[in-house]
């Protein structure tokens, strides 16, 4: 799905999640997202799979819009 970043884990990566738990992205992943620096997300980590999944802001409002259309009725936002 467009705007999802799924990172997985690389023991010869580059990138890390910071000692303050941050993980940081790389710039042109953060454009593709719409996402600035600083910007809060949601992750959702899979520790056997080695995997984190970083849903930026506007991807969580089209899965709220969705899921209100599913349970109210109608059509997503």
């Amino acid at each position: 799905m467009r705007g999802l970043v799924l990172v997985r884990a690389d023991l010869c990566g580059v990138f890390a999640v910071t000692g303050l738990g941050h993980v940081r992205l790389p710039a042109v992943v953060r454009h593709r997202c719409d996402l600035a620096g600083g910007d809060r997300v949601l992750l959702a980590a899979d520790r056997a799979q080695g995997r984190l999944v970083v849903h930026p802001p506007v991807m969580l409002d089209a899965m709220v819009d969705q899921l209100y259309a599913a349970v109210l009725g109608g059509e997503a936002a």
